[in-house]
């Protein structure tokens, strides 16, 4: 990963704490995709149904350079270890066949009360509105649920429909940071922040407008 986030505010114990218990026993991502709910192992065959395809999975730094069920499985499991921890939770969503619809994956760091997250949609969903939806229900959960006081989101320079998305959503850029791969390689990265307090200013003009 790269040396992000670049703003750290430092919290009171007790709030990092709150925010970690939070993780631990959050079961449902709730708000507007209905559905999703905490990866468990027995997902890795559906999850990789979802990645491996060539215009999600490949283009995702965090994920493996093989997608299938037998590297997804420890990707599960590095994410359990991370919600036990209180630093991380992956949540996935399904359709009526079992399929995998949609994934989030949430990093947290609860001494500064800061959240990045990183998600995609099915293949034959995108264009449709629904990856939208879906960047702003994991920007009302981290806000709105879990209740961290920052985003902090990279994105590849040449990601244009994520660098549309976070503009849309409020994320400013703050410059460029190199981002590892989990096999060591790199890759510059854009590098983005939003403040609850911004999100919520932007929210109430939206609501009165």
């Amino acid at each position: 990963m790269a040396d992000i986030p670049k703003t750290r505010t430092c919290v009171s114990i007790d709030e990092a704490e709150r925010l970690r218990d939070f993780v631990r026993q959050a079961e449902l991502m709730n708000g507007r995709i209905a559905g999703a709910r905490v990866a468990r192992r027995a997902d890795a065959p559906a999850l990789a149904g979802l990645l491996a395809h060539d215009s999600i999975g490949p283009r995702i730094y965090t994920m493996p350079s093989t997608i299938n069920a037998e590297t997804m499985a420890p990707f599960i499991n590095y994410h359990l270890m991370q919600r036990a921890r209180g630093d991380g939770i992956l949540f996935v969503s399904f359709n009526g066949q079992g399929e995998a619809t949609a994934y989030f994956d949430v990093e947290l760091w609860p001494q500064w009360s800061i959240a990045k997250f990183g998600g995609a949609v099915k293949a034959e969903r995108q264009g449709r509105g629904f990856g939208g939806a879906c960047g702003l229900a994991a920007v009302e959960w981290c806000f709105d649920q879990l209740g961290v006081a920052r985003i902090c989101e990279t994105t590849a320079r040449d990601n244009d429909r994520s660098i549309r998305l976070l503009s849309r959503l409020g994320f400013v850029q703050m410059g460029e940071v190199t981002a590892i791969k989990p096999d060591g390689s790199t890759r510059p990265s854009l590098y983005w922040e939003l403040e609850r307090e911004a999100w919520d200013t932007a929210r109430s003009v939206r609501r009165t407008g």
